[in-house]
């Protein structure tokens, strides 16, 4: 690519390169002079972006970035050591730039992303900055779709996707350059492939690793890819470069006493920096989306009688100037035409209020804050293994998420932090949260990891080892899948359970599906099992009701939601053939007849097909023959003796007190959303997934079974009693 050898600088000692302050601790580069110009929203629900520099040709834009001013100095560094663990701040350049800068120089590079949405908005960002076609020299991989070729210089791709190609390529071979992008997130997939690419760059030196992350503890990720730790030399393989950090200080305040109510301290602490403290814009800290909104409402009351008052007045009583007040809230589910207005400057002399989750915390950067008040709580999703399904509670904040939601305070001007706990509560803070590794089931990573040859998973390489607990019961689950044997070896439906991209229950009802002659129908409900909001979410009034109605006539039954989907997908497909012409419009309206979600449909139909091809064209699976006439209430208790044969561990009965109690003894109810909600309540069902929602835990895509089921089906996991 390049007819000489390139030169690139190395960092300086005095301002670029990462220096120790006296208590060990890496200190982040201060450069006041840029602005960031792309805030990217890491939360699971949303992946907002908001460019400030939109109007400028791409080439101005990519100069703008933070990052553009270290371009050779990490390629000085790629240059010299393996790993190069790379901290920047959201909205700093990295996740687009850096594969640029690495591919310019004849890198073949994979980039990896947690979310689908990202690895797909990234990679047509990059094509369009490199004036290329998406699909040449930039393409993607991800959720069962893909836009590459074979000499695609770089690719970006989900994680699960960069797990499934080392199938086929143990070591990457076709890979020069390894970019791992959001690490901060510690989600489950990334912990293990910073686990497999340490043992592939322990036999390919000539890789390249590049750990891309927001906030992260550097100097644990430097020790862990440090290969040269137990030889006798002193050059490490991996090193760290950290970018732009906080730019003033910040004054934090705690309370003298425990609040008892956080949400309404929340509004009492906007409120109070609002008459007493000068202009400047209030970020506030809160859980969930039910508490923002009820902060919402108290503030916009307050804000109203405030702005009407303001009309009459220059300033409060402390002698502060009198500003008027806009309450915003900011969480993923928000509309993105609503979550614009959080970024927007507001007019002259109103400050505004933006209510958070944590997405404020590292995902997005909103200019002006200058005023955060931290509730010292988040949500978080933990799997319970003695009970056997995951749920989410509120729960403390760690000292590195306190740090970093004080840091939202510091970016445009000297900030203050109110923290709505005590001195010695921050100080029994744990460090950090427990990455997803340590609170959640392992079931479908084990698999995979058996897949790729890697048996003995209790000497495998973690960031950060699993609780014993979590693993003894998803080895269990794998083994009463059948997916391994009594010595923990992968056997053969284990083998085609591995291939199919789902989850470790689904793979077993698919490809067990044969033996009850229904590829066909489980097809339909694992495609429709992958995607969330099939039906349209009504405005209350006629259209709401006539929701309801269109979905109790045309397709709830009593057997439960799952066979309600096989409905739906069937009832779909069979309007797709009929009208191959015009099947978009005919679908669409279709859809708005019977209130479901046109799109959501479509995606389905997609994940069906390549669902299909793997069974059909690579497995080879065919339907058992079956005598007699193959219809009616037989086939269909046939295909909901399918769809036990993989979720039979996921099995509830009711309780005298009309509560269900899972196998493992969790107390479940069933979820509103389901259409076994407002019927005779059934004995047994078994469930896909769950919801939790305040101290409630509910089943969702739930089936009415029969207890003599789970007997005939696994009697190794059954017993009566």
């Amino acid at each position: 690519m390049l007819s000489r050898k390139p030169v690139f600088l190395k960092p300086g000692d005095d301002t670029l390169y990462p220096a120790k302050n006296k208590d060990g601790v890496i200190e982040t580069l201060v450069n006041p002079n840029i602005d960031s110009a792309l805030s990217i929203d890491g939360d699971s629900k949303t992946n907002f972006v908001y460019n400030r520099y939109h109007h400028l040709p791409l080439e101005a834009q990519r100069k703008k970035l933070p990052v553009f001013q270290y371009r050779n100095h990490i390629l000085y560094l790629l240059e010299k050591y393996q790993t190069l663990i790379l901290i920047g701040e959201t909205g700093c350049g990295k996740s687009t730039q850096v594969p640029q800068y690495v591919y310019e120089i004849g890198h073949k590079v994979c980039v990896t992303q947690p979310r689908v949405a990202a690895a797909l908005s990234l990679a047509c960002r990059v094509a369009d900055e490199r004036s290329v076609q998406l699909g040449d020299e930039v393409g993607y991989s991800a959720a069962m779709t893909s836009m590459r070729k074979p000499d695609t210089g770089i690719v970006f791709m989900t994680e699960g996707v960069l797990l499934r190609e080392m199938f086929a390529s143990p070591l990457l071979m076709q890979y020069t350059c390894i970019v791992l992008d959001e690490v901060h997130e510690r989600s489950q997939m990334t912990d293990v492939l910073m686990g497999l690419l340490k043992k592939i760059a322990k036999k390919r030196k000539n890789l390249k690793i590049i750990i891309s992350s927001a906030t992260m503890d550097a100097g644990f990720l430097k020790d862990y890819f440090d290969l040269n730790e137990k030889r006798a030399s002193n050059k490490s393989s991996s090193v760290i470069m950290s970018m732009q950090g906080r730019t003033y200080p910040i004054d934090v305040f705690y309370v003298e006493e425990p609040v008892p109510d956080y949400v309404k301290a929340t509004v009492d602490t906007v409120i109070r920096i609002h008459e007493n403290e000068p202009f400047g814009d209030i970020l506030a800290f809160l859980t969930s989306q039910e508490e923002i909104l009820s902060a919402l409402n108290t503030l916009e009351e307050y804000a109203r009688q405030n702005n009407e008052t303001n009309k009459y007045r220059k300033t409060f009583p402390s002698g502060i100037s009198a500003a008027n007040l806009s309450i915003l809230p900011m969480y993923g589910s928000l509309p993105h035409y609503k979550q614009i207005k959080v970024f927007q400057s507001g007019d002259r002399n109103v400050r505004k209020v933006v209510l958070a989750t944590n997405i404020a915390e590292t995902s997005v950067t909103i200019h002006g804050v200058v005023y955060v008040v931290d509730c010292g709580f988040h949500k978080l999703p933990h799997f319970d293994p003695s009970v056997g399904v995951e749920s989410v509670s509120v729960c403390p904040i760690s000292r590195h998420n306190a740090t970093q939601r004080a840091g939202r305070a510091g970016r445009t001007s000297p900030g203050k932090c109110y923290r709505l706990y005590t001195e010695d509560d921050y100080d029994n803070l744990p460090e950090s949260v427990p990455p997803e590794m340590c609170r959640s089931d392992l079931s479908a990573m084990f698999l995979q990891l058996k897949a790729l040859g890697i048996h003995n998973l209790l000497r495998f390489s973690f960031p950060t080892a699993p609780p014993a607990k979590s693993v003894l019961s998803s080895l269990e689950t794998l083994y009463a899948l059948k997916a391994i044997d009594k010595e923990g070896n992968l056997t053969d439906v284990g083998t085609k359970m591995a291939e199919v991209p789902l989850k470790p229950m689904l793979a077993k009802m698919l490809c067990n599906c044969d033996e009850f002659g229904c590829i066909d129908e489980m097809l339909s409900i694992v495609s429709m099992l992958q995607v969330d909001g099939v039906f349209s979410k009504q405005a209350t009034g006629k259209d709401s009701i006539a929701s309801r109605i269109s979905r109790r006539n045309n397709f709830e039954v009593a057997e439960g939601d799952i066979i309600m989907y096989l409905n739906i997908m069937d009832s779909y497909l069979k309007l797709r053939t009929d009208n191959e012409k015009q099947t978009k419009k005919a679908s669409k309206d279709w859809c708005q007849r019977m209130f479901l979600n046109y799109r959501v449909m479509e995606k389905a139909v997609e994940i069906r097909n390549s669902l299909e091809k793997l069974v059909k064209e690579k497995f080879l699976m065919k339907n058992k023959e079956y005598d007699g006439p193959d219809l009616g209430s037989g086939r269909c208790t046939r295909v909901m003796k399918a769809v036990v044969s993989g979720l039979f561990p996921q099995a509830a009965f009711l309780n005298p007190d009309n509560t269900y109690r899972g196998i493992r003894g969790a107390v479940l109810h069933i979820s509103p959303d389901s259409c076994l909600y407002n019927v005779q309540q059934p004995k047994w069902v078994v469930f896909a997934s769950v919801q939790s929602s305040g101290d409630k835990t509910f089943m969702r895509e739930m089936m009415v079974i029969q207890k003599d089921w789970l007997l005939e089906i696994a009697p190794h996991y059954y017993k009566e009693t």
